[in-house]
């Protein structure tokens, strides 16, 4: 019976540590109040893969405007913020091979460069120098060819590239 009182104090200094303003590192609830309209202009691809920052562009303003409340456009024209990025690094990899000898599953990876600043001074808000994405991805067996089998592999590491880099510069990290 002795036993209770002190499980009893254990269970409320866990739940009074839990409650004292704990949160996670880095992270920010949100962007500053006078920021309202966001500016993505397509990114610089330093890759010879052709239209990439086009794609990776459009992914990201389409993932801002589902996950935000910011005006978001494609000028630096009369906006708060700009989010700017360079594409340094894309690599893709076949990594598994069929019966046909034709890749089945991909490893893509993305370096690039992306920062979030405020217009009115300049100030940094968010900045990664070295944003790198991997991830592997399976292909369709009735794709057809190596472009087609790459176009679909871009548009998915595409989508959850938008999602990793919208998802860090709103939660901060």
């Amino acid at each position: 019976m002795k036993l209770l009182p002190i499980v009893g104090a254990g269970v409320l200094l866990v739940l009074g540590v839990c409650g004292c303003g704990y949160h996670l590192k880095g992270h920010s609830t949100s962007l500053p109040p006078s920021i309202k309209k966001i500016g993505i202009p397509i990114f610089i691809n330093k890759t010879d893969r052709p239209d990439l920052e086009q794609r990776l562009t459009a992914r990201i303003i389409s993932e801002f405007v589902t996950r935000s409340r910011y005006q978001i456009t494609s000028s630096e024209e009369g906006v708060d913020a700009v989010v700017k990025g360079e594409v340094l690094v894309y690599l893709l990899t076949p990594v598994t091979l069929n019966a046909q000898g034709r890749a089945s599953r991909y490893e893509i990876l993305i370096n690039a460069k992306v920062s979030l600043a405020q217009t009115s001074d300049d100030k940094v808000l968010w900045q990664d120098d070295h944003f790198v994405f991997r991830r592997q991805y399976d292909i369709s067996p009735v794709s057809f060819g190596v472009v087609s089998q790459e176009q679909a592999a871009l548009d998915l590491v595409a989508d959850d590239f938008a999602q990793a880099v919208v998802a860090s510069i709103l939660e901060g990290f």
